[in-house]
């Protein structure tokens, strides 16, 4: 099934929700998260699971995704790995406070973009491609 690309822009808590959940378990090379102080933006590219695809249909898919975070003033790294590093990050949420986004990912790795009114746009690059990975997550009991 072609799936029509995604293009979206959001700046206020509910479009972060939102976007948040489109990106859970995206796969983010450290190689692709960049920060450009003098436009205020940060970008990073990501292999994305079509959760929205996957309510739809049973299929599994995944798509390649540009982020461009706007008025982004300064960035804060938390078990962050060397810029250097072939690593590829699991993306969990994205949270947006009044002055700040923060990204977190597993094993406690969290970027905070700081900025009063830190927007984001997600553009779609290509046409998703089939994969026999599904992203498994566990629950905790309430017992």
């Amino acid at each position: 099934m072609d799936n029509k690309k995604l293009h979206l822009f959001g700046k206020d808590k509910e479009d972060y929700k939102i976007f948040s959940s489109l990106l859970q378990d995206a796969a983010v090379p450290i190689s692709e998260i960049k920060f450009d102080e003098i436009r205020n933006q940060f970008f990073l590219t990501c292999s994305r699971f079509l959760w929205e695809q996957k309510i739809q249909n049973e299929e599994k898919t995944r798509v390649l995704a540009g982020i461009c975070f706007d008025k982004v003033k300064n960035v804060k790294k938390k078990n962050f790995p060397s810029q250097n590093s072939n690593d590829v990050l699991n993306l969990l949420t994205i949270d947006k406070t009044k002055n700040y986004v923060e990204i977190v990912f597993s094993n406690n790795i969290i970027l905070r973009l700081e900025g009063d009114m830190v927007s984001f746009r997600l553009d779609d690059f290509n046409k998703e491609w089939p994969t026999i990975f599904m992203p498994q997550h566990s629950f905790i009991n309430d017992e």
